[in-house]
């Protein structure tokens, strides 16, 4: 088990919904060789960068590391700023977008966990891994 995560390490792994840009990931900072009681993700949404309305099958929160998230849940819009924490409940509609000017970063908790391998097997095969300082 790997104790200590450096993002500046990441590995840093792009991955967009259809309708999304901007979003990269480092997956699973922790996952199931730690708990299977939820996971964690490392995320960066570059200036400009945004989500379009879906729906997810988890309830999931994010915690602002840094910059300014615009958070929309069903019809409600957020200003989420660096410390900050917003929870989405499973089948709530939702978007989010960095509405910074500064490289939005979050850290975002899963209930229950995600299952990142297939993802991270294709982004290893595709070399889509970049080098990202926080």
């Amino acid at each position: 088990m790997q104790h200590l995560t450096k993002p500046e390490e990441g590995p840093w792994i792009s991955h967009e919904i259809p309708g999304s840009s901007g979003f990269q990931f480092v997956f699973d900072v922790l996952a199931g060789e730690y708990t299977d009681a939820y996971s964690v993700d490392l995320v960066k949404v570059a200036v400009g960068g945004f989500s379009p309305y879906h729906i997810d099958p988890d309830n999931h929160a994010f915690y602002v590391v840094d910059g300014l998230a615009g958070m929309t849940l069903a019809d409600i819009n957020y200003q989420v700023k660096k410390g900050e924490v917003i929870r989405i409940p499973k089948g709530v509609v939702h978007a989010i977008r960095n509405d910074g000017d500064v490289p939005l970063v979050m850290l975002v908790f899963y209930d229950p966990p995600r299952d990142r391998s297939a993802l991270k097997k294709k982004a290893a095969a595709a070399n889509l891994q970049v080098g990202f300082g926080v």
